[in-house]
């Protein structure tokens, strides 16, 4: 057990400078959110700049069209901005194949050389999944708050904090499938290989999420994307959390992590 708490506090110092980047600009970015709403709803331009929005996006949108465009839904919008989930599942992916790096530079090989089970590889790697991706959650709600206490305008509707709360674990639910998808082929490729074929099904997934969602015949593919179960915009126009979308995401992040552990167990590391 401390051999493995050891590691992990070596692995969090390699990536710190790397998490303290990501966690501000994402908080920063939220801030920036705020003020631009506050300057929209203050101007009176919502209704102007939902009719300059092109046709697929006012399908995409469908009737959350009238909560996205509002102080509130802008505000919100942080939670989902494509730009923000790419960012997010980036890292996940990145983080989940350290494994993957510690086994090609041999540091594996050196660290199992000590009286430390090689499950810990995988372990520590959840962990340090599971505390990233809480971090960068919280330095969005941080942003949320500050920017909410500095430029909300009185008379605005401000998203409350059960809300924000739900978007923030269903994106976070989001990141985290993608990670048990990096982690599983992670344990069993290179780095280089399994980082790019995750990204590359997140990206084919989101492909299909969208398609499906515009061309109604594709609709009995959608169910593959992950980024189905991934529906902010029920939250945004104050519908409950979709708690069957989270068990999904997490039970494909959790088959992504036991798959990790049975790679990691019979493979052969001394490389």
């Amino acid at each position: 057990m401390k051999g493995g708490l050891l590691l992990l506090q070596l692995s969090l110092r390699r990536v710190w400078p790397l998490l303290a980047a990501t966690g501000l600009l994402l908080a920063g970015f939220q801030v920036l959110r705020v003020l631009i709403a506050a300057s929209v709803h203050n101007a009176g331009e919502f209704a102007q700049i939902a009719e300059l929005l092109p046709p697929f996006v006012r399908t995409l949108l469908g009737p959350a069209l009238t909560s996205v465009m509002s102080f509130s839904g802008i505000v919100c919008g942080g939670y989902f901005d494509l730009g923000i989930v790419i960012a997010l599942v980036v890292l996940n992916i990145a983080l989940a194949t350290v494994p993957a790096s510690e086994i090609e530079t041999g540091f594996a090989d050196l660290v199992l050389a000590r009286p430390l089970r090689r499950h810990w590889l995988v372990t520590r790697t959840i962990a340090l999944v599971l505390l990233a991706t809480a971090l960068m959650l919280l330095m969005i709600q941080g942003g949320t708050w500050a920017g909410l206490a500095l430029f909300a305008p009185p008379d605005a509707e401000a998203p409350s904090g059960r809300q924000t709360m739900a978007l923030a674990l269903n994106l976070g639910m989001l990141a985290l499938c993608w990670s048990g998808v990096a982690l599983a082929l992670g344990a069993a490729l290179r780095r280089g290989v399994a980082g790019g074929t995750t990204s590359l099904l997140a990206f084919a997934a989101l492909l299909v999420d969208y398609a499906q969602q515009l061309w109604p015949p594709l609709e009995r593919l959608g169910w593959v994307s992950p980024f189905r179960y991934f529906r902010p915009f029920e939250l945004v126009m104050g519908n409950p959390l979709p708690w069957e979308n989270l068990l999904i995401l997490g039970a494909v992040a959790m088959t992504g992590y036991i798959a990790a552990y049975l790679v990691i167990s019979q493979r052969d590391i001394a490389r």
